[in-house]
Formats: C-alpha cells, structure tokens, sequence
C-alpha cells in the first residue's frame, strides 16, 4: 500500500471513504482516508498562503479538488483515474457547465465524490454585490437542475 493517503472536503453530496484494501482489483491503490465535513462557522476562511487557517489534516493527507468543470471529455478522464484509485474528490462546479454536462454532475455525484459550487458564470470582477448574490444562486440552481433533470429521465426510462 502506498503512503499517501487522501482526504475529501464534504461541502454538499457526499460518499463514504473508501480504503486502499477496499478497492476491489487494486489492492496498491490510494484510497480515500477519511472525509472532513467543513463548516462555514468553523473554518469561515480557509487557505495557507492567503489565509492563516488551514484544515487539521495529518501528515500525508491532501484534500483533493477539481475546479471549474465539468468539462467533457477531461472529468470523464478524472473520474476513470480517481476510481481506479479508490480517491474521492471534491468537486467545484460552474452553472454554466452544469446545464452544458449535466450527465457528468450526475456521474460526479453518483461515484461518491463531494460538489461545491462556483457562480453560474465564474465572472464575479466588476460585479455589484447584489448581482454576485444572483451568480452564486444561479450557479447552485443550475447544479440542482443537472442531478433533478438526470434524476427524472432515469425514472422515466
């Protein structure tokens, strides 16, 4: 078993950890350690170069992230590594990309892995505060559109 073990941040879906010894077919492969669910409240800023706190992560832990996405054929690429792997990631995900790949937010979801959201459009410079507030909500109602539409189209079929 290798020594690097990861962590995911659970922001919003999430799976149980999966170890290295548990994944079946790779007995050598990564694993996911542990998942810390991170709170607003606790860790209101979190960051080590441009903020002073940080996760209580042990040594040889990484939380793993994906920013901006999805994006076929690349989160497809990610997902079929990260599951050989047995790793759990977290995922950061665009409005916009989520209406273009809603098969891919669902797959996201469906493999265990955690979804954050951006904006809708991810342009947030120039903005006023009130329609920064409309990108964060639009971003987030587009991600719960892509799984609720996926949803609906599989009960159907």
């Amino acid at each position: 078993m290798r020594a690097v073990l990861g962590v995911i941040v659970s922001l919003w879906f999430t799976g149980a950890p999966l170890f290295a010894s548990e994944c079946p077919g790779n007995p050598d492969a990564l694993g996911t350690s542990r998942t810390i669910a991170v709170s607003p409240m606790e860790y209101p800023r979190v960051g080590s170069m441009q903020y002073g706190q940080t996760l209580p992560l042990g040594d040889h832990e990484v939380v793993l992230t994906f920013d901006d996405g999805p994006l076929s054929p690349y989160t497809s690429r990610v997902l079929d590594i990260l599951k050989a792997q047995c790793v759990q990631a977290t995922f950061f995900i665009i409005g916009q990309m989520a209406d273009s790949y809603p098969y891919l937010v669902r797959r996201v979801h469906d493999e265990g892995h955690s979804i954050g959201t951006h904006t809708q459009d991810h342009r947030l410079k120039l903005r006023s505060v009130e329609r920064m507030k409309q990108e964060i909500d639009e971003g987030i109602e587009s991600v719960g559109r892509a799984g609720s539409t996926l949803t609906a189209s599989r009960s159907i079929k």
